[in-house]
């Protein structure tokens, strides 16, 4: 027979922050959307002063179904793919 602690050994986690661009001229945008009101609206607004400012840059979007739920493998997988760099957005 083996016991088992049920308070286990955690190791910290240690993610480093990818570096910002040093501009976003021709990278692909990801807008992620959380779901709460009103960041649909945001969304849009940011993608067009996005695509004043940078008329090279393009757009990805995805939305979450709901504000509770994280987003899904799927909606990473697609971002990774789609998207250089991404921006998150909450409202409330």
């Amino acid at each position: 027979m083996k016991l088992v602690s049920p308070q286990g050994r955690t190791r910290p986690l240690s993610l480093g922050a990818t570096p910002r661009p040093r501009a976003l001229d021709g990278l692909r945008i990801g807008l992620l959307d959380n779901a709460k009101p009103p960041v649909d609206k945001m969304m849009v607004h940011i993608e067009e002063k996005l695509r004043e400012r940078f008329p090279g840059v393009s757009t990805f979007t995805v939305s979450k179904p709901a504000a509770s739920r994280p987003a899904d493998e799927g909606m990473l997988k697609a971002l990774r793919e789609n998207a250089d760099v991404v921006i998150n957005a909450l409202g409330d």
